[in-house]
Parts: structure tokens; sequence; C-alpha cells
């Protein structure tokens, strides 16, 4: 055959042996397209108007639900079936590098949101128990049958009862240290949360911003006060120690507190209220409130309690900051790496199949880019009313799975996205119809 000056004619024989030549590895049920070739390629007359040309174009066409264009132009630059080149094996390697590696930082972000989702609702489990008036209320029983015990001992009652009233003092005590520790186990953990688990999330993070604020500090950077938690951040990372130390008036590393203080000048705090009554005679009675701070007081100093009443409900509002530490989780951060790791995994998948080629690293990021936008938007979709800070707990694996599904199947993402796009126009269209009959 001569060769053809048309170049539409040699471009189309260029792609159909390009196509006939992949179809040697048991991709085509027939022979239509050699046979098509050998057809064209007898011809000493070869225009894009000859029947066998045509014949050729329509087969190569059908040959495209087999063979698609993103595998032809892979053909075109010279790509073959099972290419085990150094550049293909080094670009498989850092995928299945990159993806290993999404896959522990996933797994490490979702591990400290779940954390954090459970000390939020143990936070609201206590404050919807009303903790603060029932650790009260163990506190004035503990006092109460202490003063018992004591009177009954003065007296020298028997021993039965004084059995009797150990036994009530001793499991009141066991009751009130109970709530003590499960309250303070939990502050201390909302606190490590906030301030060192949720914002170092990754392995070295931590690290770096002590090392960056400290040389900030040393520069002579002034301290945000009006930011508690990020003050609590920086005191993790020994930036207030110093002035912790200038308040204190000491050299120790932590300044005292208040309880210590109570419990170094407690002759201090005894004695009653003197009040005039009635009949005009100064007498002293029992207050009530000086009574109780007194009672709290010394089962500090006892250890038997380390946090005192009035400060239960302070620390909890504090400690429920964490829908704002937790939002960017839920609403943005898992979301987007969920639907990143679909994307990578759908890469994955076609690089186990040797008859499909690679992708080019501009369109492995474009895919993975697109796959965190859509968990991005599938978030936004379904949490439409929840804001910076809000309740952000009942948002969990559902959403994620999405997320990752959208990110592995774009095209039913782009699908949903159509019919929205269509409903939103088929709505638009009614606006200044006429309602009138």
């Amino acid at each position: 055959m001569t060769a053809s000056h048309d170049p539409l004619v040699s471009g189309l024989l260029a792609d159909a042996k390009l196509v006939a030549g992949y179809g040697r590895y048991g991709v085509f049920k027939d022979s239509a397209l050699f046979a098509a070739i050998g057809d064209a390629e007898k011809l000493t007359d070869v225009t894009a108007s000859r029947p066998e040309v045509v014949k050729l174009q329509s087969v190569l066409n059908d040959c495209s639900n087999t063979v698609p264009f993103s595998t032809l132009a892979a053909l075109r630059t010279g790509w073959s079936p099972g290419d085990m080149s150094r550049r293909t094996a080094l670009a498989t390697y850092f995928l299945v590098a990159l993806s290993v590696t999404m896959m522990i930082i996933i797994g490490k972000l979702t591990y400290v949101y779940n954390r954090g989702v459970s000390i939020s609702a143990e936070l609201q489990e206590i404050d919807n128990n009303d903790f603060s008036a029932r650790f009260g209320q163990s506190i004035r029983q503990v006092w109460a049958t202490k003063k018992q015990l004591s009177s009954a001992t003065a007296r020298q009652a028997s021993t039965t009862d004084l059995t009797l009233l150990k036994d009530a003092y001793y499991n009141s005590v066991d009751s009130l240290h109970s709530l003590d520790q499960r309250f303070s186990s939990l502050l201390v953990r909302a606190q490590g949360f906030m301030t060192q688990e949720a914002p170092f999330p990754i392995w070295g993070m931590q690290w770096t911003y002590c090392r960056l604020s400290a040389s900030a500090a040393k520069a002579g950077a002034p301290l945000d006060f009006s930011n508690p938690r990020q003050m609590a951040i920086n005191q993790f990372c020994n930036q207030q120690v110093a002035l912790a130390q200038q308040q204190s008036g000491t050299e120790s590393p932590q300044p005292l507190k208040q309880s210590d203080f109570d419990c170094k000048n407690g002759d201090n705090g005894q004695g009653g209220t003197q009040v005039v009554s009635a009949t005009g005679t100064a007498g002293e009675v029992e207050d009530v409130n000086a009574d109780f701070d007194e009672a709290t007081r010394n089962l500090q100093c006892e250890g038997v309690i380390t946090i005192t009443p009035n400060s239960i409900s302070t620390l909890t509002l504090q400690a429920k900051t964490l829908g704002e530490v937790l939002s960017p989780y839920a609403l943005w951060i898992l979301p987007a790496l969920y639907g990143a790791l679909g994307g990578i995994m759908f890469h994955m998948r076609m690089i186990l199949n040797p008859l499909l080629p690679n992708p080019p690293l501009a369109r492995l990021i474009h895919r993975i880019a697109l796959g965190g936008l859509a968990g991005m938007i599938l978030a936004w979709f379904m949490a439409p009313g929840t804001k910076l800070g809000g309740e952000v707990t009942g948002i969990g694996f559902s959403l994620f799975t999405f997320a990752f599904l959208f990110g592995f199947s774009l095209d039913i993402f782009f699908t949903i996205l159509d019919q929205f796009v269509s409903m939103s126009v088929a709505g638009i269209k009614k606006f200044g119809t006429s309602t009138v009959a």
C-alpha cells in the first residue's frame, strides 16, 4: 500500500495498529479490527471517503469500550502492557508508600477524634446528672458522719454504735473519693486532650511547635493571655514556668495550690461567725456556708478530695470547649483525608491490572485532591446545621465511610451534584410563574 498523504487517514491507521497490538493480549473477542486494517492497507488510493477506511473508523470506534482513550494515549507515548520499567516501579513504590502513610495518619487522627468524642460524652453525662450537687451532698454527708463519730467517741459510746458509725463514715468517704477521682481523672484527660493530643496529633508536631515557640519566647515575643487554651499549650511546652515562679514567689517549678495554702494556714480559718440575735445579745451560731467551706478544706488536706464543689461548674464549662477542638476534625480534616484515601485506593486498584497504564503524577494529584474536596463537601451536606464549635460528636464513621466511597468513585459524587443542579434549576425556573389557573 502506498503511504497516504491524508493526515487524518494516516493517524487513523497508526491508532488502529496501536489498538490492534494491544489486542494481542486477549482483550478482543473477534478479529474485526485486524481484518479492517488489512483491507485498508490493500488500497492504492487511500482517501477518507473509501468504504474500507470508513469501516476501519467504525470498527475502531467499537473498540473504544474495551480500549478507552486513556489507554490509547498511553500507547501513543510508548507504553506497553506489563511495563516494568524503572520509572514505573518507582511510581508504584511511591504510591504504595503514600497510601500506607495516609492510612497511618488517618488511623491516628481517627483515634484522636474518637477519644475526644468519648471524653465529651462523659462530660455531658456528668453535666446532665448534676454532678456538682451530688458532690456537695457527699461532702456534707462525710462531714456530718465524722462529727457524729467524734461525738460518739467523746461520750464513750458502745462498741456497736462506734462500729456502725465507723462503717458509715468509711462508706461515705469511699463514695466521695470515688466521685472526686472520676471527675479529676476526666478533667485531666480533657485538658490533656485539648492541650496535647488534639493540637499535636501527628508524631513530631509537638516537638516542632515547642521548639518554634521557645525560639519566639527567647526572641521576646509577647504572650497572648487572651487565649486560655493557647496559654495551656504554652505552659505544656514549659513556656510559663518562669512566670509561675514569679507569681508564687518560690523557686518551686509549680505554684502553690489554694488547698496547700489552706492546709498550711488551717488555724486561721477556724472559728465561727459572730452575729446579733433578735434579742440584741451577741452569740456564736453555726454558719452553714462556713461549715461547708471548713469541711471542704479539711477533706482536701486529708487527701479525700482534690477539687472543690464551686470549681466543678467552671472546670466543666472550660472542658466543654472540646467542641471547638473536635469541629475541624469532624467537618473537614477527616472527611477530606478519607476522600483522598479513596482516590489513592482507586489508582492502586488500576495498578494491579497490568493491562491498564499507570496514571501520570498530575492525574494522580488531581484525583486525590478531588477526593479530598468530595469528602469535605459531603460533610457540609450531611451536617448543614453543625457550626464550628457546635455539636459534632454525632458525626462518625457513617460520614467518613461515604467520604471514602465518594473519593474512590468520583462518578457517583458528580452524578449527585448534577442531579442537585438540575433540581435547583427546575426550582429557579418556577420563580415568577403565574399560579393563577
